[in-house]
């Protein structure tokens, strides 16, 4: 077949290629006998040619064409496909395609639109899938959100008294780490806030809830009172100030005043202790 027989894309289906391209090898397997390696072919050639299904803008005249990856025309003006085009373990199972080398432009209409691209809404079903195409931008988003993430467990657990240090152990740890020295207990819930902070996040925000509940449970009870024109959580009936909520955001002053309960147990305790009393007596 000539050149002139291939890739004939309708205009509409031209994309715009003007960012980087990550396709990646849809075989890759964990190495059973190498934890955190995995396996990847040290080469893998696909097929350069394919067959699709290709229609006009309003999804009418359906009708094949034949794709390649060509570097050009020969002489005779068949076809001449390229040959840098694969797979390896070198690239750990990626091809990168940029839009400032002139070559990828070919390669990235045919990767974009064959049917081993298991990325391809449109692809035929009954062909293998050789590779998917990575999404960048929800990448991206992910890795932001993750370092956010990070940064605020850090930021939490740079700040955790005493106290919360062995309210996480007991959540977090094992029988073994309540054994620990107090900086080694640290040392290992701040390992989790680094390495897993939306586990630690959720530990953190789960006692939270817990504390958050028992202050409700109070205030309905008439055990304590959110002053406002004190600025203050105050207990009843005696109206001494437990914690100030002045120049506080008032959407979280529930959590605050838990964060406070929470490094000061001696307050909560009481606080609980009058609840129960109270549930008992209604």
């Amino acid at each position: 077949m000539r050149n002139s027989d291939y890739n004939n894309y309708p205009e509409w289906m031209k994309k715009p290629f003007t960012e980087k391209v990550i396709y990646t090898y849809a075989d890759i397997k964990k190495d059973p006998d190498n934890p955190g390696r995995y396996i990847i072919p040290a080469s893998y050639q696909f097929k350069l040619r394919d067959q699709i299904v290709v229609t006009d803008e309003d999804g009418t005249n359906p009708r094949p064409i034949h794709i390649a990856y060509t570097k050009g025309t020969n002489a005779d003006g068949s076809l001449m496909i390229g040959y840098d085009l694969f797979f390896s373990e070198d690239n750990f199972g990626r091809i990168v395609l940029d839009p400032k080398r002139a070559s990828d432009h070919s390669k990235f209409m045919f990767m974009e639109y064959s049917n081993m691209n298991g990325s391809n809404p449109n692809r035929d079903e009954s062909v293998k899938i050789i590779w998917t195409k990575q999404d960048l931008e929800v990448k991206a988003k992910a890795s932001r959100v993750d370092r956010k993430a990070r940064k605020e467990a850090m930021l939490e657990a740079a700040q955790l008294s005493p106290y919360m240090v062995e309210v996480l152990i007991d959540v977090l740890g094992s029988t073994s780490d309540k054994e620990k020295s107090e900086e080694e207990k640290r040392d290992y819930i701040e390992d989790i806030a680094e390495t897993d902070p939306k586990i630690f996040l959720a530990a953190v925000k789960s006692t939270l809830s817990e504390i958050i509940s028992t202050t409700k449970k109070a205030k309905d009870l008439g055990i304590i009172k959110n002053d406002f024109k004190k600025q203050a959580f105050i207990s009843q009936p005696d109206e001494e100030v437990i914690f100030s909520t002045k120049g506080l955001d008032k959407k979280k002053t529930y959590e605050l005043f838990a964060k406070f309960l929470q490094e000061n147990p001696k307050v909560l305790k009481t606080i609980e202790s009058k609840v129960l009393m109270e549930q008992e007596l209604v």
